[in-house]
């Protein structure tokens, strides 16, 4: 049995303080798998509430959008899930924190401290990050982060400082700079990313630069990728004018170009271009959609890639892919949306697709089925021709808005991984709930030759209550 607790005191209508003592995340849902067969690494979402609450003063990033722009680097100089999770995503427990906000029209600034308890091979950790920015001008703001991961024999300290400008209606400029440095190695590093946007009712530009040294460590951040220079700039068009046909059913047609060049930071030599163009998407009145692109790629690889566990040997590739993008009306009782690529792959081939089948009867009730394959044919250093899968089954029950049900099965292939993830909510008086949650994790690992079985269960009870005063 563990007690925790929270407590939250609005000092006034500008400054909240809370804090909070063995602090229990057992609520939160679970992380939905990725398999992932890029050189980028996978941004997973906060979910804990305690984290979302002012996220949007601790957590400014530049991160891709969701058509798209932007180019595929990723970089969040504060990363919550750093704190009180391991990088699998299993819980650390948190002994005891604090936040600080303060906020207001042109000022705003504030402090979390975290104590994480040590768990497995990983020693207690001591968590601070630090945040002020000034908002000024009709929509430009500026600011400074520091944050300081301090464990036995040292710590890790990352200084950032951020803007964002609004540069006339059209035009935008966001920015993030951030020096790391590790104590116990001396090391230093340094990331730093800039973004430009254009955007109107007939196009979107835009162009990232991003300079990540092979020595940055943010330790309390996310980067999609090290040790890089990149430069993405792309366009999309918006056109709905005259010349659109089917305009009872058809919206837009906004067909597009998302160049991306890579090259090592360390080196400066090359390291991978895409130059994905998508000469057909079409947008629906209804909300569905349909795109095809083609994605002309070079690699150059300096070390062995393992992607899904395939084997692909350092050189130079170049090669093809074809993709397919469509959904049909969202608001509808069932929905229907798939992602398909087909194509060469390094020195092989692959086909890979993600389908997903929604089927929602009535508004308290849903369930979202979600298909992943990918098929490599003579890929790597082995010409290995294998299928990764993994299976996504999720559902929603709400007997009235205080009481649900969900649930989230998962299957991987990559690892024959079983998980499962229950969880009953009851919100017996506002803002107080009990929890009762079933995990259940599978996972089979090869030791000596050997295959052998992991299963871990899991039943957690949890009640909260909230008291005003």
């Amino acid at each position: 049995m563990k007690v925790g607790g929270d407590l939250k005191w609005a000092i006034n209508s500008n400054s909240v303080l809370d804090l909070t003592a063995h602090t229990d995340f057992a609520q939160a849902d679970a992380d939905i798998q990725v398999n992932n067969i890029t050189r980028f690494s996978v941004f997973f979402p906060e979910k804990r509430q305690f984290f979302l609450e002012n996220a949007s003063l601790f957590g400014m990033q530049v991160n891709p959008l969701p058509d798209g722009s932007g180019g595929s680097m990723n970089y969040q100089p504060f990363f919550s899930r750093s704190i009180g999770l391991d990088t699998a995503g299993n819980p650390i427990p948190i002994v005891a924190g604090g936040r600080f906000v303060y906020r207001s029209s042109k000022l705003n600034f504030g402090a979390i401290a975290i104590r994480q308890q040590g768990a497995n091979d990983l020693p207690g950790t001591n968590f601070f990050v630090g945040r002020v920015s000034e908002n000024f001008g009709s929509q430009d703001r500026v600011g400074a982060l520091i944050s300081v991961k301090n464990q036995p024999g040292g710590s890790n300290i990352e200084t950032t400082v951020d803007g964002f400008f609004r540069l006339g209606e059209s035009n935008s400029l966001n920015t993030l700079l951030t020096q790391s440095t590790t104590t116990n190695t001396g090391q230093k590093g340094f990331g730093g990313i800039m973004q430009y946007y254009n955007s109107n009712n007939h196009y979107k530009i835009w162009w990232t630069e991003s300079v990540v040294t092979k020595n940055f460590d943010p330790q309390m951040g996310f980067v999609s990728r090290k040790d890089v220079i990149g430069t993405t700039p792309g366009i999309n068009f918006y056109y709905r004018g005259s010349l659109l046909p089917f305009k009872s059913v058809l919206l837009a047609f906004e067909p597009g170009f998302l160049p991306e060049l890579y090259y090592t930071a360390s080196t400066g030599k090359f390291a991978e271009m895409d130059l994905p163009l998508f000469p057909v998407w079409l947008n629906f009145k209804s909300g569905a959609y349909f795109g095809y692109g083609i994605d002309p790629i070079r690699q150059h690889l300096t070390s062995v890639f393992q992607p899904l566990g395939v084997s692909i040997a350092p050189g130079d590739y170049s090669y093809l892919t074809h993709q397919f993008w469509a959904s049909t009306d969202p608001s509808k009782i069932i929905n229907l949306s798939f992602i398909y690529q087909t194509g060469s792959y390094f020195n092989g081939k692959l086909n890979s697709g993600d389908w997903k089948l929604q089927f929602a009867p009535v508004p308290y009730i849903s369930f979202l089925g979600e298909y992943s394959r990918n098929h490599f044919e003579g890929v790597g250093e082995n010409k290995t021709t294998t299928n990764v899968n993994l299976y996504v089954l999720r559902a929603r029950f709400a007997l009235n808005p205080r009481v649900q049900l969900t649930g989230i099965y998962q299957r991987n292939s990559l690892n024959n991984a079983d998980n499962y993830n229950i969880r009953l909510s009851w919100e017996f008086l506002p803002l107080s709930y009990v929890y009762l949650i079933y995990n259940r994790g599978v996972t089979n690992m090869i030791n000596n030759m050997v295959i052998q079985t992991q299963t871990e269960d899991h039943i957690i009870y949890k009640i909260s209550y909230l008291q005003q005063f």
